[in-house]
């Protein structure tokens, strides 16, 4: 199973929206290419952050996204409900219920999923947007936000 990278991209769009540099492109097209995806991709989730009120348009439908609350109020818990309503962990569908221990294994995950996806969660909503901004200008060693 492939893990979903829409957190990953949702953060990186996020990361882009909230530079503050007027000389580059908020287009579709340009965020794709710092993500390295297709510009739909990018168009949905910011379909997605703006139906979760975490982005916003400044001005007409054609104006730049912008954040729609402070860097600092939005968690990665937030970013990861807007972009992704899939469990964290997923059970197996297709076992053989007909199997005395294939037809247990589900009920019995699932409990400890739940636990595991609600500790995450909680992790999830200690980290902020903001701490993400941080960290990347004191990687870049500069003032990029």
């Amino acid at each position: 199973m492939k893990p979903s990278m829409k957190l990953t991209n949702a953060v990186h769009v996020l990361l882009y929206i909230a530079r503050k540099d007027n000389n580059i492109s908020y287009s579709s097209k340009a965020v794709a290419e710092s993500v390295n995806t297709n510009p739909s991709r990018i168009r949905a989730i910011m379909a997605e952050l703006t139906n979760a009120a975490i982005i916003k348009r400044e001005g007409g439908p054609m104006s730049r996204p912008i954040l729609a609350r402070p860097a600092s109020e939005i968690s990665l818990a937030d970013i990861l409900k807007a972009v992704d309503s899939a469990a964290i962990f997923q059970l197996d569908s297709k076992v053989n219920q007909h199997c005395p221990l294939a037809s247990q294994v589900n009920p019995a995950l699932a409990v400890y999923y739940q636990q595991f996806e609600d500790h995450l969660l909680e992790d999830m909503e200690n980290v902020s947007l903001g701490d993400l901004i941080a960290d990347v200008n004191q990687q870049t060693k500069s003032k990029m936000f």
